[in-house]
């Protein structure tokens, strides 16, 4: 059964419903009413109840729809039906009495929790006349919505929704989505509600119309309001569900990444051979090239999108597709089982507004078989490195070898960390790890925070002496705890990873952030790449960018290449392709092979900036060297094809060898498949290249869900500390 009920429909004037005499009599004499004896509510239901029910059902089926109604089917007693009966004639006031009855019936009756001499209240707290606002009800000319908001009673006691103001503040915190819903302004919404305190199901009624604009609510439109509702209401069981403990939350996290990753690397492993789509891709690219006006799904003829929808749905068809299309609804589903148990039926993919996308990186593939241009294939996995290594030469600060034994009043501590540096030269005879960690012990005893993070990293690491993580960690926090930046660092870095030590991402964080405040270059990037990634607390694209930038101007190469690919490809930000070249080319310079990569692609592309093959072959040629797949794979397929260059069957073969024995799925397409006089590539990499595409499309929003259902802003999160202290519990 759901967890909540939310019912939404139309006031109707002077309508009266079926039988309406005998449901107003029952409710004004039915058994219970004004008694203080409760024990006749376990008795059986009278025959008189059970043949009440049996009207109403008949003459009103969506009142099954309901709590009371779940309550009677299960235990047949007196006081069950007379629960329902209630509540059925309750909601179906509407169709037996006139508007303003039914105004003043949700004000003044039984159990409802009055302010004064009613129980209405509205988006502000103007006095509320129940006389005027009866009549400006009755009177309003055009349509006039009515919705009843329902939990059990157990839930409303949990979740502090058991009185009238926390009720008041869900629909005032609400508006703007109410009107939303109605496809009315905001100014234009007029609501009342009134809080009914019943025994077992506490509910909300609400009265809502437009004094401008006429209100139209949708299906989508009610499946939003409700959505939101229920996120609103059931956030406290979000956040204990997560907050239990920090491991718990962080394996649930894993749990999913892992499920998607490997659903993920299943596609970057493997090809792609499907005769359907490449010969509904040739007939698409037919139809493109004698189509004029814009090549994008909206402006095309209805052949057209036909194609393009059969596509789709031919793509979906593939298992590792299909797996992702699962995982993407169970993680929708969720939140929709809190206000119901019917499920939305699935659709196929490609009529899935939220993946219109796909529907265009088909028409664009298509158009590459239109014409000559050079291709780009890449994986749908991140190759990024999460968390780079700092260089012992780095972590030593730079005022340290200027010190006199007078200008320092720790002497020897001093002494006897130079000493330990010169024990861990590999170059010099007088190499002794074991001598260098006695003296660092000493030093980091004296209260030295440089030796105590050198003596962490070296029994963390375990290459000079033998790993002792719990060692590790006593010297770390040692040296954090004298605000140590690469100490914070390489904690930060051992907890986001979760190897050595239970995975702890708000520890990690809280660790970024204290050395990104002292600048480390390292932490920014880290700390932008948690924020990317949804694994911080909060997570913020506006402040990834910002450290990135500044992380970038600090030297770090890493930060330097993921700002200036996103900038290139006009992801979470502004495309601006020549200061991506600016920051590819600094990262490139300093011999990164992805930003070498990222730049042959970009001058050979001429995106943005000019093309140049010659800066282009030379980037590519230099990652190659590097053994990056993708540089290998992509000159091996131009000398093939000798697309930009001359052909060298021999070069080609050696170049995407390399890269298919590294994993490149479509290095190895490109050999399986080539035909001897071949101008271009197979069409089955254009299907390949989509199953990728599909992937990330899925990837990136699996994860924005993900990031919209497990963060909640501090504030909120103080506010439901301090509501469930006012019920006598504590957030788990």
């Amino acid at each position: 059964m759901a967890k909540i009920i939310f019912k939404w429909r139309y006031l109707k004037a002077n309508a009266a419903g079926k039988h309406s005499e005998n449901l107003v009599r029952y409710i004004a004499t039915r058994d219970g009413v004004e008694k203080l004896d409760d024990s006749w509510k376990s008795l059986p239901a009278t025959k008189a109840q059970e043949k009440l029910i049996g009207q109403i059902l008949s003459d009103f089926p969506d009142t099954r729809d309901s709590f009371e109604y779940t309550d009677y089917a299960k235990t047949k007693t007196k006081g069950a039906a007379s629960e329902f009966i209630s509540r059925a004639i309750e909601d179906k006031v509407d169709l037996i009495g006139k508007r303003e009855n039914y105004v003043g019936y949700i004000a003044m009756r039984p159990h409802v929790e009055k302010a004064g001499a009613h129980g209405l209240f509205t988006d502000s707290d103007v006095p509320i006349h129940l006389s005027a606002v009866a009549k400006e009800v009755a009177e309003h000319p055009g349509v006039v919505f009515t919705e009843v908001l329902s939990l059990r009673r157990e839930d409303a006691a949990r979740l502090g929704y058991d009185h009238g103001s926390a009720w008041r503040d869900l629909l005032r915190s609400h508006t703007k989505e109410m009107a939303e819903a109605m496809k009315i302004p905001l100014t234009d919404l007029k609501w009342y509600a009134a809080f009914h305190n019943e025994s077992h199901h506490p509910h909300v009624h609400i009265v809502a119309y437009s004094t401008g604009k006429k209100p139209y609510m949708t299906e989508q439109g009610l499946h939003r309001l409700k959505s939101s509702f229920a996120r609103e209401i059931f956030k406290q069981d979000l956040l204990q569900v997560y907050d239990r403990q920090t491991e718990h939350r962080n394996a649930l996290k894993k749990e999913s990444r892992d499920m998607l990753s490997e659903i993920v690397e299943r596609i970057s492993a493997g090809s792609y051979d499907n005769e359907t789509v490449e010969l509904m891709l040739k007939e698409l690219a037919d139809a493109l090239s004698r189509t004029k006006g814009k090549k994008v799904y909206g402006y095309l003829p209805q052949r057209a999108k036909n194609l393009v929808n059969g596509i789709v749905d031919e793509l979906a068809k593939d298992s590792r597709i299909a797996d992702l299309y699962d995982l993407w609804y169970e993680q929708r589903e969720e939140i929709i089982r809190t206000y119901t148990d019917t499920m939305p039926k699935r659709i196929p993919l490609s009529q899935n507004k939220e993946f219109k996308s796909v529907r265009n990186a088909v028409i664009r593939e298509a158009m590459h078989l239109l014409s000559d241009d050079v291709t780009f294939e890449e994986s749908p996995e991140e190759n990024d490195e999460p968390a780079p290594e700092i260089s012992d030469a780095e972590t030593e600060p730079r005022p340290l070898h200027k010190r006199s034994d007078r200008q320092d009043n720790r002497p020897n501590a001093w002494k006897q960390y130079f000493k330990a540096k010169d024990y861990l030269d590999r170059d010099t005879e007088q190499y002794d790890p074991a001598e260098a960690v006695h003296l660092l012990t000493l030093a980091a005893n004296q209260g030295l925070d440089i030796a105590a993070y050198r003596l962490g990293k070296l029994f963390l690491r375990g290459e000079e002496i033998e790993k002792d993580v719990a060692t590790a960690l006593h010297w770390l926090w040692q040296a954090e705890a004298k605000n140590n930046q690469y100490a914070q660092y390489l904690l930060g870095k051992t907890y986001l990873k979760g190897e050595d030590v239970y995975a702890d991402f708000s520890k990690a964080e809280e660790l970024f952030e204290k050395a990104s405040r002292q600048g480390n270059s390292y932490a920014k990037y880290s700390l932008a790449k948690m924020h990317l990634d949804g694994l911080a607390e909060h997570p913020d694209t506006g402040k990834a960018l910002f450290l990135l930038r500044e992380s970038a101007d600090r030297g770090n190469v890493w930060a330097a290449y993921l700002l200036g690919k996103l900038l290139m490809r006009g992801e979470l930000t502004e495309k601006d392709t020549a200061e991506a070249e600016r920051l590819l080319t600094s990262a490139a310079e300093k011999r990164n092979d992805q930003a070498m990569y990222l730049l042959g692609r970009l001058y050979l592309s001429g995106d943005g900036i000019p093309k140049n093959v010659p800066q282009a072959l030379y980037w590519l040629w230099q990652a190659a060297e590097k053994e990056n797949q993708y540089a290998q794979y992509q000159l091996g397929k131009m000398y093939l094809y000798g697309q930009e260059v001359e052909r060298d069957y021999n070069l080609a073969v050696q170049l995407l060898t390399a890269s298919a024995d590294q994993g490149n799925p479509y290095a190895r397409y490109v050999l399986e498949h080539y035909r001897p006089g071949a101008n271009r590539a197979p069409i089955g990499l254009t299907a390949l290249r989509l199953i990728a595409r599909l992937s990330q499309i899925f990837r990136d929003d699996l994860r924005r869900e993900e990031n919209g259902r497990r963060h909640i802003e501090k504030k909120l999160r103080q506010k439901i500390a301090e509501k469930m202290e006012l019920h006598g519990q504590k957030m788990g």
